[in-house]
């Protein structure tokens, strides 16, 4: 993958997240007469997350990242949390892809911390991050809070994947 095109693979994974959480809350809210099928959503949000994780994964950022044992970890645990969201259809058990994603991103969260990459924001909002993947649940209102999480996403895709702005 180009070096240019990372960020913009990484921004639209994120907002495919985002719109996806946001229609799920919409669906639990009962609003436009929607219904209640959560679970549908479920692969659209590993989609989302997927390209988050493969556009992060050829950038320097990865690199200064997985110098950190927790931050290999939560590499592969978010990988495997967006395959486990996009299988979700034959699981049909959400907490799999969620519990994963978001120990993933705790690990992120904490190698973020640690080795002190980025800005005060970046580690903030990769925590942030890690506490809204954490918290929803599919058959509440609390799927907004993935509208969150995405927004999250492209704002730190654009600041830490772009070439121009190298992490640390």
């Amino acid at each position: 993958m180009s070096r240019a095109l990372r960020p913009i693979v990484a921004v639209a994974g994120a907002l495919v997240y985002a719109v996806a959480g946001g229609v799920m809350g919409a669906q639990n809210a009962d609003w436009f007469g929607a219904g209640r099928n959560a679970n549908a959503l479920l692969p659209i949000l590993g989609v989302g997350a997927g390209l988050v994780v493969i556009a992060a994964r050829a950038t320097s950022f990865h690199e200064q990242l997985s110098g950190s044992p927790a931050g290999r970890v939560g590499g592969y645990l978010a990988a495997a949390g967006a395959v486990f969201y996009v299988v979700s259809w034959l699981i049909e058990f959400a907490i799999f892809g969620t519990l994963t994603l978001a120990l993933g991103l705790i690990c992120v969260a904490l190698a973020f911390w640690v080795r002190r990459l980025g800005s005060a924001v970046d580690r903030a909002l990769v925590t942030l991050s890690a506490i809204g993947s954490l918290t929803w649940n599919t058959e509440t209102t609390s799927a907004f809070l993935l509208v969150g999480v995405g927004l999250i996403w492209v704002v730190l895709a654009v600041r830490l994947l772009t070439p121009e702005k190298p992490v640390g």
